[in-house]
């Protein structure tokens, strides 16, 4: 059975009724229609043009609000920036005639809500948003990134712009983040990127050594949230859409010359954003904060100093080489694999967890520290393997060079300090042959230049000297002239 048709009059008066944004189901009741019948019509475009269409319809760009819409700007904020201009009915209208015309809302999902105690947790996360910040000396655009922080049961937010993403820019972040919290939580959950988490996995993942440092400074645990999972963090992710959809925008027609002008009116909006009334908790972020602050830990004395880690490996010597310089290592580790420890003052050595060596950094290149604890008895040094084996190496060579090695064993009151020296030495015999480096060895102890350059140069001479005796060239006899008179 064919369905009826309605009239002209009834289609063209639903459409109109959709334009100022009333609901199907209102439509419905005002009519006196089904609501199948009304859902039938409700995209249909009628053949005559739609009367009384309202004034503020016609008055407003709606291409221009359909490209702010796409790009992600609030519609509580372009209904703000046109009631400037245009008489508009009310906002719960103006959105019906969005929804209904302009874009579709996306399909509700279904949620479980987890319940978060005061002082259990901080999540953080980069938002992916990027703002432009203009050199006035160069003209040079200079993209920056948003960091956000928030306490997972208050829902109290922290966010600043940073230079980039990098290791530096997060652990500065945080220490910032700690301190406007004035304190901390009992575990953080950060995102699984590569500042925070080396290695990720499901259920063992890799904490960088630097971020796991700085959490250990401030007793805090670190459960990175799963990849590609953002209800691990459903809070932090809140905020960030919070900043995106109510500061972004704001500032999307502005120019901004420095980061410390950007980061000022972000945490001017941010203060003013957590005293806002949440909807659905009925009190604002900030007084929800009062009640969870007194149950956040206490922050240490100092915040956070930037250390970096590396492995490195214990020579003979007792030493291991960092920036081109040498910290003293106890003997018995020699040849181990070691963890360090370092920043821009101080550099700490561990062995299985167990901190071995501790020194000052030491400025500019091929400098010692040395601790004498470290090297072991006199007696463990005579037998040591590596100076017999320099012994051996050097009689093998020449007496010149048995005794210079000899010298250079006697020249410290620790002979392993000596000992890259040595090797150094006996290893120009790669390069040039024994009787070169005996030559050397001879002129070094007659001027006693009992170096590495020292030796290498003077073995040089030897050997292109001898090169030139050998290239000498024969003079022909009866060839040479002799001025005034005949050969005879």
């Amino acid at each position: 059975m064919a369905r009826k048709r309605i009239s002209m009059e009834i289609a063209r008066e639903i459409q109109r009724l959709k334009l100022i944004g009333e609901s199907q189901r209102k439509v419905s009741k005002i009519l006196g229609l089904d609501r199948g019948t009304v859902r039938r019509y409700w995209n249909e475009v009628p053949d005559q043009e739609i009367v009384n269409i309202p004034k503020w319809v016609e008055q407003i760009d709606w291409e221009e609000v359909n490209k702010d819409i796409n790009s992600k700007v609030p519609k509580k904020i372009l209904y703000e920036e046109l009631s400037e201009v245009t008489n508009l009915p009310s906002y719960q209208a103006f959105c019906k005639y969005i929804k209904n015309n302009i874009k579709d809302e996306p399909k509700a999902q279904v949620v479980v809500k987890i319940e978060r105690m005061p002082g259990d947790s901080i999540e953080v996360d980069y938002s992916g948003d990027s703002v432009q910040i203009l050199s006035p000396a160069t003209g040079e655009l200079t993209r920056v990134e948003l960091f956000v922080g928030c306490l997972s049961y208050s829902g109290f937010m922290y966010a600043e712009f940073t230079a980039s993403q990098k290791l530096e820019d997060f652990i500065n972040s945080h220490n910032n983040m700690f301190q406007f919290f004035g304190g901390v939580a009992r575990y953080i959950i950060p995102d699984n990127c590569k500042t925070a988490v080396t290695k990720t996995d499901k259920y063992d993942p890799l904490v960088n050594k630097t971020y796991h440092d700085m959490c250990v400074h401030y007793n805090i645990a670190v459960d990175p949230a799963d990849s590609y999972s953002p209800r691990h963090k459903p809070n932090v992710e809140k905020a960030v859409h919070i900043i995106q959809q109510g500061f972004l925008p704001r500032i999307r027609n502005k120019t901004y010359t420095s980061l410390v002008e950007l980061n000022r009116d972000l945490k001017d909006w941010v203060i003013k954003k957590n005293c806002d009334v949440m909807k659905g908790r009925g009190n604002s972020r900030s007084y929800f904060f009062e009640k969870e602050k007194p149950l956040l830990k206490e922050l240490p004395d100092t915040t956070y100093e930037m250390n970096y880690f590396k492995k490195a490996k214990v020579h003979p010597d007792c030493h291991i080489q960092h920036q081109r310089n040498f910290y003293s290592v106890p003997y018995k580790y020699v040849g181990k694999e070691v963890d360090v420890k370092f920043n821009g003052s101080t550099i700490h050595i561990y062995y299985q967890t167990k901190r071995v060596g501790s020194h000052t950094v030491l400025k500019g290149h091929t400098h010692y520290q040395t601790n004498p604890a470290h090297y072991p008895e006199s007696k463990i040094v005579e037998i040591n393997y590596h100076l017999s084996q320099a012994r051996i190496k050097a009689k093998k060579v020449g007496p010149n060079m048995e005794l210079l090695i000899e010298k250079l064993i006697s020249m410290d009151k620790f002979p392993l300090k000596t000992l890259r020296k040595v090797q150094g030495v006996l290893g120009l015999s790669s390069s040039f042959t024994s009787e070169s480096l005996e030559h050397g060895a001879q002129l070094s102890l007659e001027f006693n230049r009992l170096t590495y350059q020292g030796l290498k140069s003077f073995a040089k001479n030897y050997k292109y000297r001898k090169l030139s005796v050998e290239k000498a060239p024969q003079r022909d006899l009866n060839l040479i002239c002799l001025q005034g008179g005949k050969n005879e």
